[in-house]
């Protein structure tokens, strides 16, 4: 990555959809351009879907790309958690990037927190301050469950990368208990994931037909949230309700173990869909429900993440940290080399006097 190539391909594949843009990482913000949403069906693979956004953009081609994605990388190589596409740094370099790195994609979020302004987040429950400078959290229920933190420290920051989706479900009451007995017949270890997701509300809404000795259609996460909002169906209304529920304890879980005392952010496409739910009370009383720590929680935002493209805002600011790296590494090494010839130039003059 070099200053006389100052753009990078972003992109932020999630279990749905792909979103590519081209990022200017020449000044202290990125600037995005061109950005695109693509069915990731439509595309046997990820490389083949860069070629069509590069065709079909006619932007010059980038020399670096930072990629977010839905699933653990290991090694440069990640194959996706709710897909089956296959993407390694390397075969990117193959394709012609001098630089190629993948994120996790709520890490993308965590990276992009900085970057987002009012008009990109919708606060939920009350304006509460929080304390500016400290950690903020990250979450967001979609095709899965991402978790990260932007962790700041002194005027500084750093991401941390996690897959806090699947720890486990914790139930509080004798109804997410049963559903919790009901769910581990199923799955056997029922992670939050498993609850707190587009699949998840599905399973809340299947296991609260069991328990109460109905066999219904088996609906999607769409049809019951359109039941729910429109009233029409006391189970989707009960089930919308629990998941709101359990989204707001989960948030308060991690907003603690992170001590993300800066806010907790909703990521993710289910929060933006359900702002009115969301504010109806239930989120805010389960994410500050902590016992002994309801005060700690009580100062904390709660806010969805608004902007359709934050993950390729984060990737860019991640594809700067990393030029930034390279010129301090760059930097240090100019150092060292010139400290020996500094030392025997000393030297030199000693002998001669």
């Amino acid at each position: 990555m070099t200053k006389n190539h100052p753009f990078c391909l972003v992109g932020d594949i999630g279990g749905t959809n792909v979103r590519l843009g081209v990022a200017d990482i020449s000044g202290t913000t990125p600037l995005v351009s061109a950005p695109k949403t693509y069915p990731r069906t439509q595309f046997t693979s990820f490389y083949d879907l860069v070629d069509h956004y590069l065709r079909e953009t006619e932007v010059r081609f980038p020399l670096s790309i930072v990629v977010a994605v839905a699933g653990p990388i290991q090694n440069g190589e990640v194959r996706l958690t709710n897909g089956q596409w296959s993407i390694s740094e390397e075969a990117l370099r193959r394709k012609g990037f001098s630089f190629a790195r993948l994120i996790n994609d709520y890490a993308a979020l965590a990276y992009a927190v900085d970057h987002l302004k009012d008009e990109d987040l919708a606060v939920i429950g009350g304006q509460q301050a929080g304390i500016p400078g400290e950690t903020v959290g990250v979450l967001g229920a979609g095709t899965g469950l991402g978790v990260a933190a932007l962790v700041r420290d002194l005027g500084v920051s750093c991401v941390m990368v996690t897959e806090g989706g699947h720890i486990a479900f914790a139930p509080v009451d004798e109804v997410e208990f049963d559903i919790l007995r009901q769910l581990s017949q199923r799955f056997g270890r029922v992670s939050v994931e498993r609850v707190l997701s587009g699949p998840g509300l599905v399973n809340i809404h299947w296991a609260l037909e069991r328990l109460k000795g109905k066999e219904g259609e088996q609906l999607t996460p769409e049809e019951i949230t359109r039941r729910a909002v429109a009233k029409s169906d006391p189970l989707c209304v009960e089930a919308l309700d629990r998941f709101c529920g359990i989204y707001g304890r989960v948030a308060g879980d991690l907003a603690l173990a992170f001590g993300a005392r800066g806010g907790m952010y909703l990521g993710g496409g289910i929060a933006p869909r359900l702002l009115g739910q969301l504010n109806a009370g239930t989120f805010r009383r389960c994410f500050e429900d902590k016992g002994r720590f309801a005060g700690y929680l009580a100062i904390i935002p709660t806010k969805v993440i608004m902007h359709p493209y934050a993950a390729l805002l984060g990737s860019a600011e991640a594809a700067m940290r990393a030029e930034a790296s390279e010129r301090s590494s760059v930097a240090d090494s100019c150092t060292r080399l010139a400290a020996p010839n500094a030392t025997a130039r000393s030297r030199s003059t000693h002998l001669r006097s």
